[in-house]
């Protein structure tokens, strides 16, 4: 009895150690490449800095033997790297944005010098996905806020995606066709999907959000329990600046536009029927000061 659990214990330990290694992209995004030298060849032991610009934390890796790095789980974002090796010239590479869901890949070439000069590259990262088969796209913070949304809910951006419609007389997005019930949602990593009557159990503030992925193709093994596509979104996080936003929406029958294809009597009653909706707040966010921080 004992002899036969002992492969089976060995197995799923195996299986345990394997899957940390796999770039799990939940809530999260990942920032990979390879360093090379001006030959071509990976360069192992460089020191590879990974700064968030806007909260100022920074992740240390190290290239491998052939020269690849990665750092997972960071929160989406803009960021900055830095290569450092004695014997070639410190790299800096800005103007990267890492986004919920996917694989940012930054490849790097060093130049032989001394480390007191510095390379620096200010681009984007290529918008080629060569690190994932899946198919996906991300709502930027930017167009959250600028985009005009009937009912201040983030579902209606989903349709910004190739491939999703909005059923009428439903609250959730059709992906690919498939039923709007069996996609998965999924907030800062965390499931909120009721399965048995296929229902979000809650809604975040729109001004809250982030990023929101939109995964309709081939997704990775790390999203589960679904036939259709994930909505992968996650939340503003804080800055070291205090900074906000105020918000106020009116929508009133008196600012109705006359339909031009109704009968003037016709016309009237509809500009006629009350319709009043308010809706105003505000959302602020700064560094969190912990107990005896200067």
């Amino acid at each position: 009895m004992f002899a036969s659990g002992k492969p089976i214990s060995i197995a799923v330990i195996s299986v345990l150690v394997c899957a940390g290694a796999a770039f799990a992209q939940v809530g999260s995004g990942t920032l990979t490449g390879v360093v090379r030298d001006q030959s071509g060849a990976g360069v192992p032991g460089a020191a590879v800095a990974i700064t968030d610009v806007d909260t100022n934390r920074q992740r240390i890796a190290v290239s491998s033997a052939g020269g690849v790095y990665a750092a997972t789980s960071l929160p989406p974002g803009r960021y900055r790297i830095d290569i450092e090796l004695s014997g070639f010239k410190s790299v800096t590479r800005d103007g990267i944005r890492v986004t919920t869901g996917d694989v940012t890949r930054i490849d790097v070439e060093m130049v032989v010098g001394a480390m007191a000069d510095r390379v620096i590259v200010t681009a984007d990262a290529p918008a080629m996905r060569a690190e994932t088969a899946s198919l996906g796209q991300a709502v930027q913070r930017e167009r959250i806020g600028q985009l005009p949304l009937n009912g201040r809910t983030f579902i209606t951006l989903a349709a910004l995606a190739p491939g999703v419609a909005l059923p009428p007389n439903s609250q959730l997005p059709r992906i690919n066709g498939g039923r709007p019930r069996t996609n998965e949602y999924l907030f800062d990593g965390i499931s909120v999907l009721q399965p048995e009557p296929g229902q979000v159990a809650f809604f975040p503030v729109i001004d809250a959000i982030d990023q929101i992925r939109i995964e309709r193709n081939s997704p990775p093994a790390e999203f589960g329990r679904f036939s259709g596509g994930v909505v992968n979104l996650t939340t503003k996080a804080g800055s070291n600046t205090l900074h906000g936003d105020a918000f106020a929406f009116l929508r009133h029958e008196a600012l109705n536009a006359r339909n031009l294809f109704a009968p003037g009597l016709v016309a009237q009653k509809m500009l006629a029927q009350p319709l009043s909706r308010h809706g105003k707040g505000s959302v602020s966010g700064s560094r969190a000061v912990l107990c005896g921080e200067r």
